[in-house]
């Protein structure tokens, strides 16, 4: 098992949710990561990332650019859509565990 389910994984997530969500690829670094895991590591302390948010943050060199800069996004309808799916992910598998997300 590689390092992203790893780190996936004491998060929380199975391999099947982080794989509903294709891998991104930050401009900056060329770091390949899901969005699952951006929203998981790197934008874990934002209260953005549950509510819809249409950006990404590397967790590797903590670049942040939109969504539409994914090859599967090809316009604003696209971006909302992802940006609504990962937020019911995150949310869906906070509730799971029990957290409470303040500001939603």
């Amino acid at each position: 098992m590689n390092g992203f389910f790893e780190a996936m994984r004491a998060k929380g997530f199975s391999n099947c949710t982080t794989a509903s969500v294709r891998k991104l690829t930050c401009p900056d670094c060329g770091f390949q990561f899901s969005l699952v895991y951006a929203r998981a590591v790197a934008c874990q302390g934002c209260s953005e990332a549950c509510r819809g948010c249409p950006k990404v943050r590397c967790a590797r060199c903590d670049n942040e650019f939109f969504l539409d800069r994914s090859p599967d996004v090809e316009d604003r309808i696209q971006e909302r859509t992802l940006a609504d799916h990962i937020c019911r992910i995150v949310n869906d598998h906070h509730e799971s565990k029990g957290i409470e997300i303040a500001n939603r």
